[in-house]
């Protein structure tokens, strides 16, 4: 049995043990492969890193993911291995404080604003960076506001009915809880508040591959009836990431998303510089990896896949609909159709490829140059969408379902009060903007109810300040 005066023992870089919920794990072999840098775990080095570790990964990616990680034992004086679950006290201060902001909410960038009033920097820092100068991320936002409404008068009042159908599951709204990663950074409860909170909405929970929580974990705090879908990264180690699949396909998770625009990770700045301001890096450690942080914690994607082979190995483990999360041009749109999956108009949030294209004028690629992939094909949208009546326009625009990331995870930051009253507001706006358009049903939106003339104007300012 190994003890804590064992561990603290193997502090260094040539001997590193850390100890997880009551298990020393030998991470030396492991330093240099990390994604965030060696420094990371060198300031864990000989301790205890479970608070560390569960803020940034689920509790079963050790078992999943070990690669160079060699377990040693359970340690004898550690603390129990066991997951507290923090529950906030509504009579104290900061609760008080917390839902007092939470009062003052009444559109979802006021989450953004609230929640940075009690998040730690770096994990603000994390939800909120884009790629390099930040264009691409502001420019989602711009193009949905560029986009103008075009509504029709004198059409009696109706019952307003925004439910749908998103890859042949029904629910009750077409905007739905994107696959964000660090949902224990802004609660300590993490994801399954999500899944909570979607459950009494009726809304969709696209549950993320690098959530704090398990996939098992979300999948038992679903309610009776209630269908998840599953993001996927391909990880090197494909036959980990096989094994992850068929394990969400035997938990009954109901769709797939493979994420493609990420094999490796963009340069997100605002969280580069947080990151050496507070942890003051060796100058003498390896310059590349002076400025990882919190975005690069995640491992190295494979590779090597084409259109063929992608849809073939993920066919071979799921007949269960699939779409392919990353499509920045109607030419990958239209492949997608070929191969019968559904194409995710995404720039990953501006968090890639500063000056990707936004959903918006993908979209309107698609009408120009092949309009049956709207007609085959469920479209999903996100980025910089803020607003429910951003989430008509990309209906009106050919979309099917509109996936929302950081104004949950900043709303998430209020635990499951905040997560419900994010979807209250975005139903209340969608159900205005389709009430003021003249429609009472999701089927009933056209391309007629907007005027996407302006996008190519404000794309230009855009460029011309570059």
């Amino acid at each position: 049995m190994t003890t804590k005066d064992d561990v603290s023992r193997h502090s260094t870089r040539n001997k590193c043990w850390i100890v997880i919920r009551g298990v020393a794990y030998d991470v030396t072999d492991f330093l240099n492969q990390h994604p965030g840098g060696s420094s990371v775990i060198l300031g864990q080095a000989g301790d205890d890193a479970t608070e560390a570790f569960e803020a940034v990964h689920s509790a079963d990616l050790l078992a999943n993911h070990q690669g160079p990680i060699r377990k040693v034992g359970p340690v004898l004086d550690a603390k129990p291995a066991t997951q507290e679950v923090i529950k906030v006290d509504k009579s104290d201060a900061a609760g008080k404080a917390a839902r007092r902001r939470l009062v003052k909410v009444i559109n979802i960038a006021d989450f953004e604003a609230a929640a940075a009033e009690v998040l730690q920097p770096k994990y603000f820092a994390f939800f909120k960076a884009g790629a390099d100068s930040e264009v691409a991320a502001r420019w989602n936002q711009r193009s949905w506001d560029a986009i103008r409404l075009r509504p029709r008068i004198l059409v009696p009042a109706r019952p307003v009915d925004m439910s749908t159908t998103i890859l042949g599951t029904s629910f009750s709204a077409p905007f739905f809880i994107a696959p964000a990663g660090g949902g224990k950074f802004a609660h300590s409860q993490g994801e399954v508040l999500w899944t909570r909170a979607a459950a009494k909405h009726g809304i969709l929970q696209w549950v993320c591959n690098n959530a704090g929580c398990t996939q098992k974990e979300m999948a038992d705090a679903r309610s009776p009836g209630q269908s998840l879908y599953w993001q996927i990264y391909a990880m090197k180690d494909l036959e980990a990431t096989k094994r992850e699949v068929e394990r969400a396909v035997a938990s009954g998770y109901k769709g797939f998303a493979l994420t493609v625009d990420a094999i490796q990770v963009g340069k997100r700045e605002r969280d580069m510089r947080l990151n050496i301001e507070e942890n003051d890096p060796d100058p003498d450690e390896d310059e590349s990896t002076l400025a990882n942080s919190i975005s690069a914690t995640r491992p190295a994607c494979y590779d090597q896949f084409d259109f063929t082979s992608a849809i073939k190995w993920l066919r071979s483990m799921t007949d269960l609909p699939i779409a392919i999360k990353g499509v920045q041009s109607w030419e990958d749109a239209a492949l997608c159709m070929h191969h019968h999956v559904h194409p995710w108009l995404s720039n990953h949030g501006g968090r890639q490829l500063d000056g990707a294209p936004s959903a918006a004028e993908t979209l309107l690629e698609i009408r120009q140059h092949c309009p049956e992939v709207l007609e085959r094909c469920d479209v999903i949208v996100d980025g910089g969408i803020t607003r429910g009546s951003d989430i008509v326009k990309a209906l009106a625009l050919g979309a099917k379902g509109v996936a929302i990331g950081r104004g949950f995870l900043f709303a998430l930051t209020f635990g499951e009060p905040g997560v419900e009253k994010a979807i209250r507001i975005l139903k209340h706006e969608v159900e205005t903007t389709m009430g003021l358009l003249g429609v009472a049903s999701i089927k009933e939106i056209s391309f007629s109810h907007v005027d996407a003339s302006g996008l190519a104007y404000a794309g230009a300012v855009i460029r011309a300040h570059l």
